[in-house]
């Protein structure tokens, strides 16, 4: 066997695992971010499934609603679960609010709608 392909070989296993070990690490660091995500746009999800057969939800109903979400990424033993939480339930009305799902019925107030469409 010709030493410079060996040598070759072992460079290209190397480099190649290298790669693998830095997607696995940089996998791991954002992954509270994407569960994080994922509770919050499923989250999103039943708030605007239940304001399809409700005119009006509330800060607190919203609270009930997404009691219990769970997140977690394929193959992956990490879960990201909704408590009964007020600062969980602030972020999502709040990126609600951003994306323009929902509007304060009144300002200032803490009962939301649907947003609706604009043609």
């Amino acid at each position: 066997m010709n030493p410079l392909l060996a040598v070759l070989g072992i460079l290209l296993f190397a480099f190649v695992t290298a790669a693998l070990v830095l997607w696995g690490m940089r996998k791991a660091y954002f992954q509270q971010e994407r569960l994080t995500n994922m509770l919050l746009s499923k989250s999103a999800e039943r708030v605007m499934h239940y304001l399809k057969s409700h005119d009006t939800i509330t800060e607190k109903e919203i609270r009930n609603l997404v009691e219990g979400v769970q997140a977690s990424e394929f193959l992956s033993r990490r879960k990201a679960v909704v408590q009964k939480d007020k600062v969980f339930t602030a972020r999502l009305i709040e990126v609600m609010l951003q994306e323009e799902r929902i509007e304060p019925v009144q300002k200032g107030s803490a009962v939301y709608r649907r947003k609706e469409k604009r043609k």
